[in-house]
């Protein structure tokens, strides 16, 4: 990649909008630990969805959404109440309720867990007996679901889902992909295969893919790094609210000792606002 002689900084609602521009699919994500969060990701990402409107999008895909709740959603055009989990945390309701505001339709992507068990061990659960006893089989295979062979196979399981939803809509329908941490990347690694890179596999849409939590502090080493980033370019954080970021083929010479060209991210946001809570 040839590096451009000056870096240009940009609102997150200007890369959004180029991102539709250059694909059908745009895909950003947000920082989440456990269950603590960074609320700067999901204000932006809230705030970004009028200019993705106004490019055309109707739809967004959720990691973090089931298909009892998309579908309650999109029903009722109201965030449901109720216990479940990330979905009924603040900022996330604000920013499901202003895609539904918007008149979109929201898509859930996520793996079937009982499938993998399904498949890999042969369990039928159409004779379980109910919701507390799937639990229980669930529990049992916990350390698997942290294995890498499990990690891969979800992370093609969404691709595909993904890629199926874009099958079932007119075709060239823009779509606006929303998921945790960096699942979106294009970029592998020898134990690693993210959904980004698999849903350019399998669906043939190379994805505009927006990474914003570089800067967030995850632990310690983060809070070091992202301490440096943050004093380096405070003045042009200021000047687009504390959070803007840049398109990975306008980067100037300068960063190249960062090797954020091989992050397989097509644009970054740095942000003042990194804490996890």
């Amino acid at each position: 990649m040839r590096l451009k002689r000056e870096t240009i900084w940009r609102s997150p609602e200007e890369i959004i909008e180029i991102g539709f521009q250059r694909s059908q699919v745009a895909m950003m994500n947000e920082a989440h630990s456990g269950w603590k969060r960074c609320v700067r990701t999901r204000q932006i990402g809230q705030r970004i969805l009028p200019t993705a409107h106004h490019a055309g999008v109707r739809h967004l895909a959720m990691e973090a959404l089931f298909p009892w709740f998309a579908e309650q959603c999109n029903k009722a055009q109201h965030v449901p109440e109720g216990d479940f989990g990330y979905l009924s945390q603040p900022d996330m309701k604000d920013f499901i309720q202003t895609a539904l505001d918007l008149g979109w339709t929201l898509l859930a992507y996520e793996a079937d867990e009982f499938k993998w068990l399904s498949v890999k061990h042969g369990i039928d659960f159409s004779t379980s007996d109910g919701p507390e006893e799937r639990s229980r089989r669930l529990q049992e295979f916990q350390s698997e679901f942290a294995a890498p062979a499990y990690t891969n196979w979800r992370e093609e399981q969404q691709a595909l889902n993904l890629t199926e939803a874009l099958q079932s809509l007119p075709r060239n329908t823009p779509l606006l992909v929303w998921c945790g941490n960096n699942h979106h990347s294009k970029r592998t690694s020898p134990d690693w295969l993210p959904m980004g890179y698999q849903f350019k596999k399998h669906s043939h849409i190379n994805p505009f893919v927006i990474d914003q939590i570089w800067t967030v502090k995850f632990d310690a080493r983060d809070s070091q790094l992202a301490t440096e980033l943050i004093m380096q370019f405070s003045d042009e954080l200021t000047k687009h609210g504390g959070t803007a970021g840049f398109l990975i083929d306008e980067l100037s010479s300068a960063w190249a000792h960062y090797s954020f060209q091989h992050l397989g991210d097509d644009a970054l946001l740095f942000s003042t606002q990194n804490e996890l809570e």
